[in-house]
């Protein structure tokens, strides 16, 4: 084959590709949608790590499910009015300074 038919019929096959506008364009679409996708599989697998799943088993003989793994239950009580809760007031302790003595004396 002679290098001028090469060169022609490679031509030929990068005008066919890069002119078509539409497949340009479609292609453009899917490399959008396939870094849209990979992103978002990233994005799922972090939301994944952050819970935690447990598997409950049924006893058929007392009809109940149970949780064979050690979990913590958050109760919420309401309002409570504890005095641990409330805050204390600030107290001042005086130091027998010249900046912080006071005129009492």
């Amino acid at each position: 084959m002679k290098p001028k038919h090469l060169f022609l019929y490679l031509l030929g096959i990068a005008l066919l590709l890069f002119g078509n506008r539409d497949l340009w364009d479609e292609l453009q679409e899917s490399w959008e949608k396939e870094k849209k996708q990979k992103a978002l599989a990233e994005a799922n697998k972090d939301v994944e790590k952050r819970f935690e799943t447990q598997r409950l088993q049924y006893d058929s003989i007392s009809k109940t499910w149970k949780n064979p793994t050690y979990y913590f239950q958050i109760v919420n009580l309401g309002n409570l009015n504890f005095k641990a809760l409330k805050k204390k007031g600030h107290t001042t302790v005086e130091i027998d300074d010249d900046e912080n003595a006071s005129d009492s004396l």
